[in-house]
Order: structure tokens, then C-alpha cells, then sequence
């Protein structure tokens, strides 16, 4: 997934569930999780909703680390965590990423 490909589908998401996005692509300088992590490949949303933290209707799902396989989709992966949505590409590989979608971390 490219990141237009990546930023128009969580706009829908976000449209959809009248969400507010509160990190998106970052530097290893203001790394929070892991190393090359989904946001470093500008392939990472953080999202909340103003009637919580996880969007609605998700009450009961699968919470991180493990995907919500009810909510993903459009391509998207969401991980329910406790304080906002996790957005990433469905095929992003887990754990340190050197490489994805033809580019490669140095």
C-alpha cells in the first residue's frame, strides 16, 4: 500500500467514524514504539472518536497487540489499543521493518 493509498483510506475511516487523527508519520526522532514501526513509513494513524478512544461498536473486540479482524478492512488493519485506534496496512509485516512495499530502510 502506498502512503496515498494509506492516507485516502483512513480519511474514510475517519469520515466514516468521525474520527480525529492524533499521530500520524513520524521520524525516528519521535519514536514511541518499536524501531521502523508502521508510523516511521508514514503507514501509521493513531485515531480517536468523540465517543471514546476505539471507535464505536468495537466494544467487546479483539484489543491489542492483536488486530480486530471485525473492524479491518478497506485495506486497513486496526488494532483497538487502550487509549485510541492503531491504522496500519493490512499486509504491514509485524515487529522492525526494513523493508516493505519496494522501499528499504538503511
Amino acid at each position: 500500500m502506498t502512503i496515498g493509498e494509506f492516507a485516502e483510506a483512513v480519511a474514510r475511516m475517519r469520515r466514516l467514524y468521525q474520527g480525529k487523527i492524533t499521530n500520524g508519520g513520524r521520524s525516528w526522532a519521535f519514536r514511541i514504539g518499536f524501531e521502523n514501526d508502521p508510523h516511521e513509513w508514514d503507514r501509521g494513524a493513531d485515531m480517536v472518536y468523540p465517543a471514546g478512544p476505539n471507535r464505536p461498536g468495537a466494544e467487546g473486540h479483539a484489543r491489542s497487540p492483536i488486530s480486530c479482524g471485525v473492524c479491518s478492512g478497506d485495506g486497513l488493519k486496526v488494532i483497538h489499543e487502550k487509549h485510541h485506534d492503531h491504522y496500519q496496512p493490512m499486509d504491514f509485516p509485524a515487529g522492525p521493518v526494513i523493508e516493505y512495499a519496494g522501499e528499504r530502510k538503511t
